[in-house]
């Protein structure tokens, strides 16, 4: 219906795409009380959307428009405080994302399942309010059941948000199924990989959602529960159903609880030691400025004792009645810190990040939301956890580039932490033994708090480190240096982690005789050879194919598997160390629930002699067994064609060698590479940040990167290539600054990635403000040229450049 001048309406976002607010009415009975930021459901094209109030306006805005009406209000109060909100508005301005979905990010997942609103009492409510009987003591009930018992035209939000506001009761989210144990069913292989990989092959046409279960069973390291196989496979349970009765799968049950997987038992339990003199100087300097805004960067050396001084930071926050967030760069580091933490403050802990399930997410969402956990730990999205009274922020190994979210929407959590430090009036810690080129630039220059942990606790040397040269080597994978080495820890009961940045058992899979490899059909690059299952994968777009028995060039069938992977070096260390328990640890292992804590829980229990893994294994991770690391393939990363390629090769080999020698004895770091006289090698090898923030820095200020300067980069992509290229142009024509370089519309260094191709353009200035005006033209320009089928990214910030 068309609406009246001065009729307040509403400001609806969703969780799409789209960077505009949609108007809406809420009817009388759904308005009242804080009604911004509340969850509301609105009609949207021919469906439902579940969309977040963004602000209101009034009737002048719609006098000419259709408005529909809002069909219901999910939320008495926003879910998220004030604070939390004024931080979403700012990261969504900031980096140009859709506001809908920063809202989304901000909010736990498990409240967009199936959850129910409840309410219980928590203060004394007036016997004649109209809700009194039906609010007992001592019970929840539901806000559903509470409107089905009241007259369709009773206020009941207003209500509810008044009530709330009073301090007289509270809502929470609970799961409709309950926290129940449940009976959780387990899916095995009932046929060898290569036949799963098979029959795979032969259904991709006919049942490609079967075909994807087989695959994932054929490359998956033992059972898995259907859930998470039917969810990774997008397949129905039919389809799983199908394949039991094939006999290819068999099926078993066991109970599972719902946990917040608060083990610790990752690391041996220590005594809680005495602080050296560089830890307490940088514990005072931190509860010294625990009630106003101070952003330190605690660079320590590995061993140095960073996580102690955060430690005694929170406890004395906690001691103050406020709590504490603890982010860390992904899920692989988060049982070593919740073990260590936890130990510590038992009992008040909790986790967030994606290993859970939705409902054990909101079970610890809401938890910290109502100040029964004071200390919530997690990777990314936890910087939005609704901590009341937050006392501190801690950022550890703030270098790490997973902290950068490479899918809408597009923000990097560690400045998000700095400026909700900010907003709140509270210290932030960012710690790490590398750190990035942004956050040392801004310790020299004054704007961050410089502390420094330039030794390792109870005067533990740095260990000892070798560079062999790959072309000296006798074997093709491993050096004699780095095989008798692990051998010799491995007979005197010691430990080794080996790295290498590399998923699959090899790069490519090749004919010996014409030298053809297979490339991906979607995005134009050589897949990727899987040796379990024998599969050819795209890690791009996750195109896959059974590997070649025949080359389709020329009938040949015998290949040669180019190149280091992390499947190729355990089949050699098994092959040459058979008596060496080999444990990896890379993203094919570590897939399904609790993986990543049963593989370092079963490494810290001594029950393998070699962790071997991909970056995962090289940060963060104290294991005193450990006196041997190697580095396969070191300088594998200056290739990339990326102004970070020689940041994040120092920081990766810096950061593993940091896991020798961090007990009792001595530790030693075996790196190989092409190039043992790269500037940048040799500093990590060393530990020597200095020299390479001398010359690194000197690059980076030629050229006007960061820390010197900003960048915006954009991304047009699309199906047809050419109206790629039309729109990309178009978008940025004559478009620019007085202070700001924009280049020429080019393909991307991949130019197509699960078949849409890919135009860029990268725009850098000194100044923030410049290149946001710009990032708002170039979206309007797109929005005013026909560009059906092309979509546009904008990546504030930009960790990566391919």
């Amino acid at each position: 219906m068309t609406r009246e001048k001065n009729i307040k309406l509403i400001e609806v976002v969703v969780n799409r795409p789209l960077w505009q607010s949609f108007t809406y009415s809420i009817p009388a009975r759904l308005a009242g009380g804080n009604l911004a930021g509340c969850r509301v459901a609105v009609p949207f094209g021919t469906g439902r959307l579940i969309g977040y109030v963004w602000g209101f306006t009034t009737g002048d805005r719609a006098t000419t428009l259709e408005v529909k009406d809002v069909l219901d209000r999910l939320d008495a109060n926003p879910l998220l405080p004030q604070s939390i909100l004024k931080l979403v508005r700012w990261a969504a301005d900031y980096y140009q994302a859709p506001p809908g979905m920063m809202m989304a990010a901000a909010h736990s997942p498990g409240i967009s399942g199936k959850a129910e609103r409840v309410v219980s009492l928590t203060g004394k409510i007036d016997p004649e309010h109209p809700l009194c009987s039906l609010l007992p003591t001592r019970r929840s009930v539901s806000v559903k059941l509470l409107g089905d018992s009241m007259n369709s035209d009773y206020p009941l939000e207003k209500e509810l948000s008044e009530l709330e506001k009073m301090g007289i009761l509270r809502t929470i989210w609970k799961p409709v199924s309950g926290p129940q144990p449940v009976m959780e069913r387990i899916i095995e292989a009932a046929a060898t990989d290569s036949t799963l990989t098979r029959r795979a092959e032969a259904m991709k046409r006919t049942a490609p959602r079967q075909a994807e279960i087989l695959l994932y069973m054929a490359t998956s390291e033992g059972p898995v529960t259907s859930r998470h196989l039917t969810r990774a496979a997008g397949a129905a349970a039919s389809s799983l159903k199908g394949l039991i009765k094939k006999g290819l799968l068999k099926e078993s049950y066991r109970r599972r609880y719902r946990e917040s997987l608060l083990r610790s038992d990752i690391e041996v339990e220590k005594d809680i030691p005495v602080l050296s003199e560089p830890q307490e100087h940088a514990l005072k300097a931190v509860i010294d400025s625990l009630d106003r805004t101070e952003v330190f960067l605690m660079h320590g050396v590995t061993g140095s004792g960073k996580t102690e001084v955060y430690l005694r930071a929170i406890s004395e926050v906690i001691s103050r009645g406020r709590t504490a967030l603890v982010l860390v760069p992904e899920i692989s580091l988060t049982p070593l810190t919740v073990s260590r933490f936890s130990r510590r403050f038992p009992g008040l802990v909790t986790v967030l990040h994606s290993g859970m399930t939705g409902g054990e997410r909101l079970d610890s969402w809401n938890l910290a939301k109502l100040g029964e956990r004071r200390i919530v730990i997690g990777p990314r999205s936890a910087v939005f956890a609704p901590l009341p009274d937050l006392g501190i922020i801690v950022v550890d190994e703030e270098h790490d580039g997973s902290y950068k979210q490479n899918e809408l929407p597009r923000y990097n959590s560690r400045d998000v932490a700095v400026v909700r430090g900010t907003m709140e009036g509270i210290p932030v810690i960012l710690g790490s033994a590398s750190p990035s080129m942004e956050s040392y630039g801004n310790a020299v220059n004054g704007r961050y708090h410089l502390l420094e942990l330039d030794s390792r606790i109870d005067g533990i040397p740095m260990p000892s480190t070798i560079l062999v040269e790959e072309g000296s080597m006798h074997h093709p994978l491993i050096s004699d240096e780095l095989l008798s080495g692990i051998g010799r820890r491995t007979a005197n009961g010691e430990q080794s982690i080996i790295l290498i940045n590399r998923r699959g058992f090899s790069p490519t899979q090749m004919c010996r005789n014409c030298g053809h490899r297979e490339q991906c059909p979607n995005c134009g690059v050589t897949l990727t050879y899987h040796r379990k299952g024998q599969v050819l994968r795209c890690h791009y777009c996750n195109h896959w194919k059974a590997a070649m028995v025949r080359c389709p060039q020329c009938g040949f069938d015998e290949f040669s598997h180019m190149g280091p992977g992390i499947q190729k070096v355990a089949e050699y260390l098994r092959k040459l160390l058979p008596e060496t328990r080999v444990i990896r640890m890379d993203a094919d292992t570590t897939r399904g629930k609790d993986a990543h804590w049963d593989i370092l829980s079963r490494f810290a229990q001594g029950k393998g002699d070699v962790l071997l893994g991909t970056q995962m294994v090289a940060k963060g991770h104290d294991f005193p067994g450990v006196t041997l690391v190697g580095v396969i393939a070191a300088d594998m990363g200056l290739a990339f064609p990326d102004f970070r390629a020689a940041e994040r090769t120092f920081q990766l080999i810096l950061q593993v060698a940091g896991r020798a020698g961090r007990g009792r004895l001595p530790g030693e770091v075996i790196i190989q590479t092409k190039d043992p006289n790269s500037p940048v090698i040799k500093a990590a090898a060393t530990h020597d940040f200095a020299d390479f923030w001398k010359r690194e820095s000197r690059v980076r200020e030629m050229f006007g990167y960061p820390p010197f300067g900003y960048l915006v980069r954009f991304v047009w992509s699309g199906f047809d290539k050419r109206r790629v290229h039309k729109a990309a142009c178009t978008s940025v024509k004559g478009i620019g600054q007085a202070d700001t370089s924009i280049s020429d519309v080019l393909e991307a260094a991949f130019p197509r990635i699960n078949r849409r191709w890919r135009w860029s353009v990268i725009a850098k200035s000194p100044s923030r403000k410049s290149l946001a005006r710009i990032s708002r033209e170039v979206r309007k320009q797109f929005d005013k040229v026909p560009h059906k089928g092309v979509r546009l990214e904008i990546d504030v910030d930009p960790y990566h450049l391919l």
